[in-house]
């Protein structure tokens, strides 16, 4: 009667797998047993009748109460059952399978057999496809072998019930007996014997080489009076004793290879007719590598395709082989490094490559080999073989990487962003920014950022938006020259303006943002330094004159940067990253200020300052705690960016700040907003020329340490365009006292300041 106390099958006793089973008869009058469903309608073990199955407490239940013989289930995919009959408990086949398999074993129902039950890698099984396209056991196997009355079945393969009776013998866990069950296909379910060959042997050599080895090992001696003299005084003179002990010895040189065990021990001093009998032969050596516990010479053990042995058994590395399994075993990126010429190393890792410099990656290489053998390792082989796998020709660029811009590696996933489908991890994708934060596709709480940026913004939603907007920019993938926008976030100190700046970087991890200001991105030696970063700009930018923007016009448009590092060659890359610059003042540049270069600025002014006593020191703590509920937010209000056309949402309130921004950045304008004034009537009765008033410009931008002046073309050109005339239009010639603006002249604070500068009468 079954048991209804816990054991070590209650993970099956768990499943809906269960029935009834009651004595009927077959077509020949033989009692067989037939399942029935607990409800008492008809029941089988094919998948159509899996509705009526239940748990075993439910077939137990209905069990009593119908009277049926017992229960039983149908055996799950990843189980096997074995089953012995006519054999009593203490014979050698018995004893050797409850060792061999040392899973949970039962008496069948009938107390003449026994059952054994586990776990198996059924991808482990050899199997055949039949005609209808069912997998089934390989056809050289028996399920039911005649000849020893073992049968065998497994889940998935095959379509069988058990009869489970709970009358324990083996009382352990369900184990993974996988190759126990090998053995046992190979051993004792082949319907023909294999040939007497081996493919670790190679002709009578080997054997010899094995014998001499067997000699001059430790327990030589041993092996000698067996093998050589045929003393078995030490085993009380039992020949079978002996003849187990001999082939143990020789099963430690061979490992599981019963036929040349076979060989060997044909050639010893123990040698008898009784060894020609194949069911006392096999039994012995079963006995016998059963005896050794699965531990043979490691020339014999399993183990990794770099190792070698030479004939002697001796153990040594191969390169090559190491190459290969470091190329089979270990998901890596080598990335051409523009910057030298060199290698960069990724090693996939939670579901991101991460980099891996050179130490490490022989740290890793290292560890394979001493995993197998401490002694075996060669520091030496270990940089050969990483010499073998930074030369192979198929290593990446930078370019490659990253470069999926629907996609955002995140802790549990990676997100798409068109559909905000979170897709499952995968070496496939070569990503080596993981935002450090999960995805639900919810909201989450800020308030800690949330007061933190209305503060930052002066409470304008819309300024907060275009914010976010940036921040979701900085955590995708997309090309940042898509947008051809950077931001300035300035205005006085203790705004927290930079604190926000410090978030991102932290969201974005080490090695992916630099902090540079303008003029070390113009600079010849600086710009070297984006190259395979996502964010770059400064915290807290001094204020900067830079003569031109020459390299953030073509980092914020896609173009191509000539770039390098001091002593090293020059090379190529274009920037996909973004620019961020947090400063006091606005920087004052010269050269092509044209309009394109304040489209592409987005400032913001920070107009807060925090007072020393209001000041959170544990702030930019607090919002990375916050990070999943504000990378939500960032992610939320890109996909609009993305939506429009890769253009943010920029308020009125930029664009004013951007033509302020161009009016007091522009010399030209600032000197005539500051230093011009017009005419109080038509008659020209002063003396200060085009000549004379450009001279005075030029004073002007010394004074105020612009440091740079425009030509006199580029000064008359752009206050035309500023006063939306031309320059023909806006002078006049008097005579020979020159050329005048007709409608402006200097005003009378600056004829004071500049009336130094001299008479001239030239044109410009």
């Amino acid at each position: 009667m079954p048991e209804e106390t816990k054991n070590p099958m209650q993970e099956l006793m768990d499943r809906k797998i269960w029935f009834l089973w009651i004595w009927s008869k077959d077509k020949n009058g033989n009692p067989t047993k037939k399942p029935i469903a607990a409800n008492g309608g008809a029941t089988g073990t094919d998948d159509a009748h899996s509705g009526t199955w239940v748990t075993y407490d439910e077939a137990v239940t209905a069990m009593r109460e119908r009277g049926s013989a017992g229960v039983g289930f149908k055996i799950p995919k990843g189980y096997f059952f074995l089953d012995i009959d006519h054999k009593e408990l203490n014979d050698p086949f018995v004893q050797m399978m409850l060792k061999r398999f040392n899973s949970y074993t039962e008496y069948s129902q009938s107390g003449n057999g026994i059952h054994i039950y586990g776990k198996v890698d059924i991808a482990s099984i050899p199997t055949y496809i039949d005609d209808k396209g069912k997998e089934k056991l390989d056809r050289q196997f028996y399920m039911k072998n005649p000849h020893n009355d073992t049968e065998q079945y497994f889940g998935g393969l095959t379509n069988r019930f058990v009869c489970y009776t709970g009358s324990v013998i083996l009382d352990t866990a369900l184990n993974d007996c996988t190759q126990a069950v090998l053995t046992t296909l190979d051993k004792d379910m082949r319907r023909k014997q294999k040939k007497k060959y081996s493919a670790k042997r190679d002709g009578d050599e080997d054997v010899y080489r094995i014998i001499e080895a067997l000699h001059k090992q430790k327990n030589g001696e041993k092996f000698a009076m067996l093998f050589d003299d045929g003393d078995i005084s030490g085993y009380g003179n039992d020949d079978s004793a002996a003849d187990c002990a001999l082939c143990s010895l020789i099963a430690f040189r061979t490992g599981d290879d019963p036929e040349l065990i076979d060989a060997i021990f044909r050639l010893s001093a123990l040698m008898r007719e009784k060894w020609n009998r194949d069911d006392y032969r096999e039994l012995t050596i079963n006995a016998a590598l059963e005896a050794c516990h699965g531990v043979f010479h490691r020339s014999v053990m399993p183990a990794p395709e770099f190792i070698k042995f030479n004939r002697s058994g001796i153990a040594t590395v191969s390169v090559p082989l190491l190459a290969k399994y470091v190329r089979e075993h270990l998901q890596y990126l080598i990335v051409r490094d523009n910057t030298n010429g060199g290698t960069i190393i990724y090693v996939y890792e939670n579901g991101c490559y991460r980099l891996c410099g050179k130490d490490n990656f022989k740290g890793i290489i290292k560890g394979y080999i001493t995993d197998y053998d401490e002694e075996l390792l060669r520091m030496g082989d270990v940089a050969a073989c990483i010499e073998h796998l930074t030369t192979d020709l198929n290593t990446l660029t930078n370019d490659d990487l990253n470069a999926d811009e629907d996609l955002i590696n995140v802790a549990n996933g990676l997100l798409r962003l068109s559909d905000l489908t979170l897709l499952p991890h995968s070496p496939e994708v070569l990503s080596t920014i993981q935002i450090p934060c999960k995805w639900h596709g919810t909201p989450s709480a800020t308030p800690t950022f949330d007061g933190y940026i209305s503060t930052l913004t002066n409470h304008d939603k819309a300024v907060e938006n275009l914010l976010l907007e940036f921040i979701g920019a900085v955590f995708s993938n997309v090309k940042g020259w898509r947008m051809k926008k950077s931001l300035f976030l300035y205005g006085k100190g203790d705004t927290g303006k930079s604190q926000l700046k410090s978030l991102v970087e932290m969201m974005l991890g080490k090695g992916y943002f630099i902090g540079i200001d303008l003029a070390e991105i113009e600079a010849r030696f600086g710009t070297a330094n984006l190259y395979g970063k996502r964010l770059a700009g400064s915290s807290d930018m001094s204020f900067v004159t830079v003569s031109e923007l020459k390299t953030f016009k073509k980092c914020t448009g896609g173009d191509s940067l000539f770039a390098e590092f001091k002593g090293q060659n020059a090379f190529e890359f274009i920037y996909n990253g973004l620019l961020w610059f947090c400063m006091n003042r606005l920087p004052k540049f010269g050269g092509d200020d044209g309009e394109w270069v304040y489209n592409r600025i987005m400032q913001v002014e920070c107009l807060n300052v925090i007072p020393p006593k209001q000041q959170d020191k544990h702030l930019l703590e607090k919002m990375y705690a916050e990070r999943e509920g504000i990378f939500y937010k960032a992610v939320m209000a890109f996909r609009n960016v993305i939506g429009n056309g890769y253009r943010f949402t920029e308020p009125d309130s930029i664009a004013q700040a951007r033509q302020n921004y161009r009016n007091t950045n522009s010399t030209i304008i600032s000197f005539f907003e500051e230093c011009m004034a017009e005419r109080s009537d038509s008659k020209i009765s002063d003396t200060w020329t085009t000549g004379r008033i450009f001279k005075a410009y030029k004073a002007w931008c010394k004074d105020n340490n612009n440091g740079y002046a425009k030509t006199a073309r580029e000064f008359r050109d752009e206050l035309a365009d500023h006063l939306g005339t031309t320059f023909q239009a806006m002078v006049v010639r008097r005579g020979t006292g020159g050329t005048f603006y007709r409608d402006y002249t200097l005003s009378e604070d600056a004829v004071e300041q500049f009336r130094g500068c001299g008479y001239d009468d030239f044109l410009v």
